[in-house]
């Protein structure tokens, strides 16, 4: 792991190490709904669920952590049953057993590794959808939400700014070449380190 995700992971304090998961999405999933999936796979095939982080890194720009459920299967192993947006082999998973899942809505945690200001701003427009979103009542809430009047008007700058500030990233993440030294701070360039498409990928 990079230096950046080594850090990451010592902020959360879990007491554990991140594990390689499999990922082999539940026929019944729905995307990204990770705890009734796990629940439901669990009452389907025994086992139980594990709640942790799965770990994200954009290299040279930020890295994330998003609170997550896998199946650990009754012999032991771990599988993560839910769909994704895009599909994927495996995942970098960091197992919590200290953490409790209340049906209340979890952020992600989020830290930049560059300080490129509009980077840093970029990750606040999710912090800034994430209150939006979960504000009073609706923190309990899954699925659709309806938005009406001030708030549906506060969602759109926040979309409005995401996407500004994502133009700025994406130019920032292009600029790497095979060349370039790595992202991950190893000292190699990037065509012998993680690679340019792995790294845009991210």
């Amino acid at each position: 792991m990079s230096r950046d995700l080594v850090a990451l992971c010592s902020e959360l304090d879990t007491g554990t190490d991140p594990v390689y998961v499999q990922v082999r999405p539940s026929d019944t999933s729905q995307i990204n709904e990770c705890f009734p999936t796990v629940d439901a796979y669990v009452a389907k095939h025994g086992g139980t669920r594990l709640l942790g982080w799965s770990l994200w890194e954009f290299p040279g720009l930020f890295v994330d952590a998003e609170f997550h459920a896998v199946w650990k299967s009754p012999e032991g192993a771990l599988v993560d049953v839910t769909k994704r947006n895009r599909a994927i082999g495996s995942v970098l998973f960091l197992p919590a057993p200290g953490l409790t899942y209340t049906g209340r809505q979890v952020n992600n945690v989020r830290r930049p590794i560059s300080l490129e200001p509009l980077v840093v701003e970029y990750l606040a427009t999710f912090d800034d959808e994430f209150e939006l979103i979960n504000r009073g009542d609706r923190a309990e809430q899954h699925g659709e939400i309806s938005l009406g009047g001030a708030e549906a008007q506060e969602y759109r700058e926040i979309e409005r700014r995401r996407a500004a500030t994502y133009l700025h990233v994406r130019d920032l993440a292009s600029a790497i070449g095979p060349y370039t030294p790595c992202p991950c701070n190893s000292g190699k360039k990037v065509r012998w380190c993680h690679g340019v498409k792995s790294i845009l990928c991210a």
